[in-house]
């Protein structure tokens, strides 16, 4: 799980429309009944671009395939429109990445056990190697069956770029993220959106972030955490956590909420949702990867904590 998406791939287009892949034949094929989405009600009240989480991971589960298309350069990666309103794109295994799609789903789980909703929705999904149309040569590992295992990952249909990786954007929240900065009152939204981003990725180690169209945001403004298949690697050792740390040390204000979540963290609380993703021959994360986590939001813990007894907690905890 070490090698990054290209800055290029599907998610990171500045506007995306989902059925321009759809031919006359495969739109007269979905006026058939469709996935009733303004009439679901999430059972786990979770929702994801106004739309039901659970009714998302249904669709990403089983949806029929009507299209797909290679997106990314360096990644492997495809563009699936489904029967319905969802669409996702599909990350498989593969000999250039081996199972880090695996990755995304972990970042979904985790996105949720620190009560986000910034994570796109995520699952594990095993397609017949025939539906991808792959070419004779192909870095994507079938299994034994003919099946090929992957990530399915909710299709985000508009995501602009957000522009905060950017110089001059990058010195204006990270004065607004020092202790006693000051946030303008229509930007504590973003500057909590960019603290707890810096949060979610040291807890991940994704390293990736920064490295270009990787922080995209929906129609609405908010920062999507998109592309998360740079984090959990293996093995972490000191010199990554130094460069995770060094991000960190970025921001000194943070979410209340978010930083309790990350406290109660245990290894039985990570296991139990990783295994909610259903593939329990292949959970998103080890053990070995579980420790790291824990390791990595000790780390966050103790800087936060610090900065706390020196600033006051009311204060470095003051974003909503």
């Amino acid at each position: 799980m070490t090698t990054p998406d290209d800055p290029r791939d599907s998610h990171k287009e500045l506007t995306l429309t989902r059925r321009s892949l759809l031919s006359a034949t495969a739109l007269a094929m979905t006026v058939a009944p469709r996935v009733a989405l303004a009439q679901s009600a999430p059972r786990s009240g979770r929702m994801f671009n106004s739309l039901a989480e659970e009714v998302i991971l249904e669709a990403l589960r089983t949806g029929r395939v009507l299209s797909r298309r290679p997106v990314g350069s360096t990644s492997v990666n495809y563009a699936c429109d489904l029967a319905g309103e969802i669409d996702m794109a599909f990350k498989p295994k593969s000999s250039s990445h081996g199972e880090a799609f695996l990755s995304e789903i972990a970042a979904f789980r985790l996105n949720r056990l620190l009560g986000l909703s910034r994570v796109p929705p995520a699952c594990s999904r095993t397609m017949p190697r025939g539906s991808l149309r792959l070419p004779r040569e192909t870095p994507v590992i079938a299994e034994r069956d003919g099946s090929v295992r992957g990530a399915a990952i909710y299709w985000c249909p508009v995501l602009r770029d957000s522009r905060i990786d950017q110089e001059r954007e990058r010195n204006r929240w990270t004065s607004w993220l020092r202790a006693r900065g000051t946030i303008p009152d229509g930007d504590r939204a973003r500057a909590e959106e960019i603290s707890t981003l810096i949060v979610f990725d040291t807890l991940t180690g994704n390293w990736d972030r920064w490295s270009g169209q990787n922080v995209p945001m929906d129609s609405t403004g908010h920062l999507v955490y998109l592309d998360n298949n740079g984090g959990f690697s293996e093995p972490w050792g000191d010199r990554m956590m130094s460069s995770s740390l060094r991000n960190l040390r970025q921001v000194q204000r943070f979410s209340r909420s978010v930083i309790e979540r990350a406290r109660a963290l245990t290894e039985a609380s990570v296991r139990a949702e990783m295994a909610l993703d259903g593939d329990p021959a292949h959970p998103p994360l080890s053990a070995t990867q579980i420790a790291s986590l824990l390791r990595r939001r000790d780390a966050l813990i103790t800087y936060v904590d610090d900065l706390s007894r020196r600033n006051g907690a009311d204060l470095v905890l003051s974003l909503s």
